[in-house]
């Protein structure tokens, strides 16, 4: 699976929890709705969550704490899979989808990445 990732940081006008909702309820419903067309596999929101393990985390580690609000996964099977669906997809479709991101995401800030997913490494819980 190729996945495409965003980075997301909210829209400085909103609230996180006006961000989480719009980015919930609204695009969401975008999204999977035009999915087929831009012959998208798979959408997943990832909303950021604090908690005192995140903290934990970041200090056994000695890492940097991400300041961005969520990730967006958008999956495809094959970069080739993805660029036939984008161009396949209206341009209207597209341009409707960006400037919906526009009312919620601070796209200059954001951060955008591709990955190839692995063979799964197995975790035995037994």
């Amino acid at each position: 699976m190729i996945k495409c990732m965003m980075f997301i940081y909210r829209a400085p006008h909103l609230s996180r929890e006006e961000f989480f909702a719009y980015w919930a309820d609204k695009h969401a419903t975008l999204a999977i709705a035009n999915a087929p067309l831009m012959r998208m596999k798979r959408y997943v929101q990832n909303h950021r969550r604090e908690h005192e393990a995140g903290d934990l985390f970041q200090q056994s580690r000695g890492c940097v704490m991400g300041d961005f609000d969520g990730v967006a996964e958008a999956w495809w099977d094959s970069f080739d899979d993805m660029l036939a669906g984008g161009a396949s997809t209206p341009e209207e479709v597209a341009q409707a989808i960006l400037e919906d991101e526009r009312q919620f995401v601070d796209i200059e800030r954001s951060i955008i990445w591709f990955a190839e997913e692995m063979p799964r490494y197995p975790v035995d819980a037994h």
